[in-house]
């Protein structure tokens, strides 16, 4: 006991000169960032007490989002500031970051003792019990905030077991099975150390964790203005860049973990230089990573995020990889990292076969791509997806196809240039949508290029998981009456936003910017003058979507701009479509699938992960409740005889000849995105109303 308190006090003494050290920078950081905002955001924000409210809760809920670590005695203490920090952003003293922070190191150092307690022996399953998740409140003391982390671990223990199981398809059994303390012991142990792993990533060392509390307490800041305005370091601004881009930098291999834990290296990409090394091969356990002239321990990375920037991520430089192979040799071997294409980011396209050829565009961002001959923006504009899009459609026509489908699920957004570009391939000329800045003045975007690349029938499929330059594309090509938007009501970010670097108001040619800011600078409003903000884009005709409930859109977000509207710009609809016939024959369809019933459940539960859900801990009521769940997911397979009845998926007879000459990778790479297309029930669906929308 007296060596654990010894521990605490050299954490906080630590902690204490850590901040102190960093104090000054952070509350000038601040200060600035506010003056920053003021400047340059859309609708800059009045500090006062409601404000400084919406930083608390903001800041508290990054902190201890789950309720886990802090007390309600705790959350007292630091709840006498909840009125004044809008006073220290005024320059007026500089507290509640100190307290806040100190406070949560000694809150992690205990939930680390009471999960080494925990979990250092046998857990009780006899007895009735259950765990509401997510906490509703704050733990009132110690002894119950205990009792929540063994409820948590009991819960895990449950899955873990429940998953090893039910491996290969097997039924789980209702009864406790007989060697279940066994693998209680063989999961708690691994579950031990899994959160020994977690709380050292969150510990760090004092002066880093209180560097990361400083970048997320500015960035908590700039999410008051609206949740999309985003505090970024130099690092954070690199990762942003690459994920706008649909290429990034890799040493060429890619990870895998074994049952150990141990991550290691499970795939060499031909021509790659881990594959023009020689002296790495799959199997080889990743010890330690050297980049930058830093070296760094796999087991002390904070996380696999951490692991895979090094790895990767956004600049290109060599490093030094150290692993042990299957033979038990250590090595170090020296690579270089290079640019490539991030496969699942970029537009694919495949033939939908069956009474009529149907052309199918998958995309999952709105990038742009790099250039060796990049000079400025300009030279990005016409070589990113709207480019490779056209493309698409231009390989899709030699197949003869009636109709397209352009699918644009879980599509996020990225740049609305490129948005602009993709919508005005589907339509001949006119406005695209009117963008507001923060003095209200209003202008129209027009279409950038006249004439179309595609004019046949068109479907645009979305989900609640649409976002900004997605949502931007689909209500341009609505207004229109030039795509049947089908699906579920998008996310409603009605937002543009630009980086710019923090401190502008201290101008230098010369000078090395460090700290960066995404703010919101514009609202986009469609053509018709509403807008996608908050309500998003309501499909004409509406599927089952798990990602349905407003708990997940924008308009959840305390400090999303509020909606509004601005005059209609002029511009020429098409004929209207048949939406009515469609959309009752659709509706027969959907009824009828288990599928979608599936679907439907799925968005139920994803729901009570947000407003809370009781899970039991007993193994007979916990066996029931895990068999229901996978019922659920079981319904949501796809039925692969009904889907080869409307199609068949296949590739462009352009990309069958290219990936015939291809590696056996790419082949298999291949097989895998086609067999995930057959078996698309959302597609399928989509497919059968093109095809009563064209004649079969």
């Amino acid at each position: 006991m007296k060596k654990c308190c010894l521990l605490i006090s050299l954490a906080i003494s630590f902690c204490a000169d850590a901040q102190q050290q960093h104090a000054a920078t952070l509350q000038q950081k601040a200060l600035t960032l506010r003056r920053f905002l003021e400047k340059n955001h859309y609708q800059p924000l009045s500090w006062n007490d409601s404000a400084s409210a919406r930083l608390y809760d903001k800041w508290i809920g990054e902190l201890d989002e789950e309720k886990l670590f802090f007390t309600q005695a705790e959350i007292n203490q630091l709840a006498v500031f909840k009125t004044k920090l809008d006073e220290e952003l005024q320059g007026r003293g500089w507290e509640f970051f100190t307290r806040s922070s100190t406070l949560f190191r000694l809150a992690i150092l205990r939930a680390d003792s009471l999960m080494q307690a925990i979990l250092s022996k046998p857990l009780d399953f006899s007895k009735p019990d259950n765990i509401v998740w997510p906490c509703a409140d704050y733990a009132a003391n110690t002894t119950e905030l205990a009792l929540r982390w063994q409820r948590l671990f009991k819960w895990r223990i449950l899955e873990d077991i429940a998953d090893k199981l039910t491996g290969d398809g097997k039924t789980l059994p209702l009864q406790q099975p007989v060697d279940f303390g066994k693998w209680e012991k063989e999961m708690r142990e691994k579950l031990k150390k899994r959160e020994g792993q977690y709380i050292k990533g969150m510990l760090k060392t004092p002066a880093s964790f209180i560097a990361d509390r400083e970048d997320e307490y500015l960035n908590s800041i700039a999410w008051c203005y609206d949740p999309h305005t985003a505090y970024m370091n130099l690092k954070e601004k690199k990762e942003f860049e690459t994920d706008m881009s649909a290429s990034e930098y890799s040493a060429g291999f890619d990870l895998e973990e074994n049952e150990k834990g141990d991550k290691t290296i499970g795939y060499l990409q031909p021509g790659g230089s881990a594959w023009r090394s020689g002296q790495l091969h799959t199997g080889d356990q990743v010890v330690a990573v050297k980049t930058d002239g830093v070296e760094k321990k796999v087991e002390d990375m904070d996380d696999d995020d951490e692991l895979e920037r090094a790895l990767g991520g956004s600049s290109q430089s060599d490093l030094e990889l150290t692993v042990r192979t299957t033979a038990g040799e250590t090595k170090t071997v020296k690579l270089t990292k290079e640019k490539i294409t991030a496969e699942e980011s970029i537009v694919k396209s495949y033939v939908l076969r069956g009474s009529r050829n149907i052309g199918y565009i998958n995309l999952p961002g709105f990038y742009s791509r790099e250039s060796e001959s990049i000079r400025d923006e300009r030279d990005i504009k016409y070589d990113g997806c709207a480019n490779d899009v056209s493309k698409e459609i231009v390989k899709l026509k030699r197949d003869s196809i009636a109709g397209l489908i352009l699918d644009l699920r879980y599509n996020g957004g990225g740049s609305m240039w490129e948005a602009m570009q993709l919508a005005g391939i589907f339509i001949d000329i006119g406005p695209v949508a009117s963008v507001k800045d923060r003095e209200g003045k209003l202008r129209f975007l027009k279409d950038p290029n006249r004439g179309t690349i595609y004019d046949g029938p068109l479907i645009v499929l979305v989900n609640g998981a649409s976002a900004s330059a997605s949502e931007f594309v689909s209500a341009v090509l609505q207004d229109y009456n030039r795509a049947l938007i089908v699906g579920g009501p998008t996310y409603g970010k009605g937002t543009a936003q630009i980086v710019l670097p923090m401190d502008t108001l201290t101008p230098s040619r010369d000078k090395t910017y460090l700290d960066f800011v995404k703010v919101t600078e514009e609202k986009f409003y469609r053509v018709n003058g509403s807008t996608t903000q908050w309500k998003g884009v309501i499909p004409d005709i509406e599927l089952p979507d798990a990602y349905s409930d407003e708990s997940f859109k924008e308009k959840a977000n305390s400090s999303a701009l509020q909606p509004d509207n601005v005059r209609a710009g002029i511009y020429q609809q098409l004929p209207v479509i048949p939406v009515q016939s469609l959309k009752q024959k659709s509706s027969q369809r959907v009824q009828a699938a288990p599928f979608f019933t599936g679907v439907s459940a799925f968005g139920q539960w994803l729901k009570s992960y947000r407003t809370g859900r009781t899970i039991p801990l007993q193994w007979n009521a916990y066996a029931s409740h895990y068999s229901k769940t996978t019922e659920m997911f079981k319904q949501m397979k796809p039925d692969e005889t009904a889907t080869g009845s409307v199609f068949t998926a296949a590739n462009n007879a352009f990309d069958m000849e290219r990936i015939r000459l291809s590696g056996t990778r790419s082949q298999e790479i291949n097989k895998t995105y086609l067999l995930h297309v057959q078996n698309d029930q959302v597609l399928r669906e989509a497919c059968y109303i093109l095809l009563d929308w064209i004649g079969n």
